[in-house]
């Protein structure tokens, strides 16, 4: 939201958007919570600032949660969010298929891991690199309840490094691509390998088009596991 909204309180632009019957991520959350969802364990893949645990925290507040975030920069903003919320903790790593070092390029919203064949550029840094497969035991997270990843592209990888600890999460919110255009794998493959692994989509958020055409570019995906008792229903009221 941009012009003099953007300086409204976060809470007040939530609820201009839900009146403009606009699907925002605390509305769909609180969905999940309606249909009887009460995660104990979530983990925030890709946390930037925190304004996405913020969200998940007002609508699940008795859940543990787990912030991912790579940036050097975010690190102070990041552990004073975990100071207000006592529940919350970050690990600071990317996250990727398999464990070592990588480089991330810095750009703020956009910062994402480079590969060894491409220019490092100027904003470019070395971050540890940890699978899901490792983290979430490590940190107690296994079962995870909610598991969100915004990676800038490296959601695929990620999702293939969960190994079994895949089997353990019930719910997936992760970013796709419907154009490729920015590094986000394509919707196609990320439904794919969570059908493969016994996720079935569950619920389509963040619709961001581009200027081009108005042509939908990238949304967030939630999947479920298909033996969640969000999926028990069929009815339609």
């Amino acid at each position: 939201m941009t012009g003099p909204l953007q300086w409204l309180p976060d809470g007040w632009k939530e609820r201009l958007r839900r009146r403009a019957g606009a699907v925002t991520l605390g509305a769909r959350l609180e969905n999940l919570r309606r249909a009887g969802f009460a995660p104990g364990r979530i983990v925030d893949a890709g946390a930037y600032r925190g304004a996405w645990s913020a969200a998940a925290a007002e609508v699940f507040p008795r859940a543990a949660l787990l912030l991912v975030e790579p940036q050097p920069g975010r690190t102070a903003e990041l552990e004073a969010f975990c100071r207000s919320h006592p529940a919350a903790r970050l690990r600071a790593a990317a996250l990727g298929r398999q464990r070592g070092v990588g480089r991330l390029l810095l750009e703020e919203t956009n910062s994402r891991l480079v590969g060894s064949g491409q220019a490092p550029g100027a904003g470019a840094v070395s971050v540890p690199v940890e699978t899901l497969a490792d983290l979430l035991p490590e940190e107690g997270f296994c079962p995870c309840d909610l598991l969100k990843l915004d990676l800038q592209g490296h959601e695929l990888e990620a999702l293939q490094g969960a190994g079994a600890a895949l089997d353990q999460v019930e719910v997936i919110m992760t970013e796709v691509s419907l154009i490729p255009i920015g590094g986000a794998p394509l919707a196609l493959e990320v439904a794919q390998l969570l059908d493969q692994r016994g996720f079935r989509l569950y619920d389509i958020l963040g619709h961001n088009y581009r200027p081009r055409d108005r042509a939908l570019w990238q949304a967030d995906f939630l999947f479920v596991r298909r033996d969640s008792a969000l999926l028990a229903s069929a009815s339609w009221a």
